[in-house]
């Protein structure tokens, strides 16, 4: 299962929608707190995280999420105005697709971070 946690429900329903269109199984949250929650009651294989979003942001959601589960892989997405504060926060090393982006790159990127990981419902 992939959670995709954006604040923008447009945004975040267009993630979603493709991303099941290719087959994979989604959740959604709206903020880090409901992220949170979705992640101790269904441990997803990946987080497709927003990085500007109002109170929890993506920086603090990532930390909280890594307290939960270490090895749990995140991907940020973001616009690039802020794609030099998210380095500067989450480290250079970071999976980062910035926004906009189309299906392709992201199905592309979930395929690198997850090589041979089965998170398709198909």
């Amino acid at each position: 299962m992939i959670l995709v946690v954006d604040d923008e429900a447009a945004v975040r329903a267009v993630i979603a929608r493709g991303l099941t269109a290719l087959g994979y199984r989604v959740r959604e949250a709206a903020g880090g707190e409901e992220a949170l929650a979705l992640i101790r009651a269904e441990a997803p294989s990946l987080v497709i995280l927003d990085y500007v979003m109002p109170g929890m942001d993506g920086a603090e959601t990532a930390r909280e999420i890594a307290a939960i589960d270490p090895d749990l892989p995140i991907l940020f997405s973001t616009g690039h105005a802020a794609l030099r504060t998210l380095r500067t926060a989450a480290g250079e090393d970071v999976s980062v697709l910035e926004k906009p982006f189309t299906l392709e790159e992201l199905d592309a990127l979930i395929r690198e971070i997850h090589p041979g990981r089965r998170l398709k419902t198909a």
